[in-house]
């Protein structure tokens, strides 16, 4: 019967590497696409800024800090983000501004997508 015993040291190395950036950063950008279409554009004749919310979308890869084992472990991830300065307001919501919520959206759409 084969036996296979995971070494963990070596697997964490590997998921520290840049080349792992590369499927994080391609999800990413899909959810990106997912976020900026639905996304909320305002009326040209109200809004000072029509479309910065949607035109503020970025990726950018990061590196994370994961606990393994109780201990501190870096990890190759992506990160999306909208950097609009009422980017707070259209994702939750406030008296004045109903809650889209494109980024949970996204998420949410993603997931089903792939099973998740």
């Amino acid at each position: 019967m084969p036996y296979y015993r995971a070494n963990f040291r070596n697997t964490g190395r590997m998921l520290q590497r840049p080349a792992f950036h590369a499927p994080c950063l391609k999800a990413a950008a899909a959810m990106q696409a997912v976020a900026e279409s639905v996304s909320p554009v305002g009326d040209p004749t109200e809004d000072a800024h029509p479309g910065l919310y949607r035109a503020s979308f970025q990726t950018m890869p990061i590196f994370k800090d994961v606990r393994f084992k109780g201990r501190p472990t870096t990890r190759a991830g992506a990160r999306l983000l909208n950097t609009a300065p009422h980017a707070w307001r259209v994702e939750r919501g406030d008296g004045r501004v109903p809650r889209y919520a494109p980024l949970q959206r996204a998420l949410d759409e993603v997931k089903a997508a792939h099973g998740g």
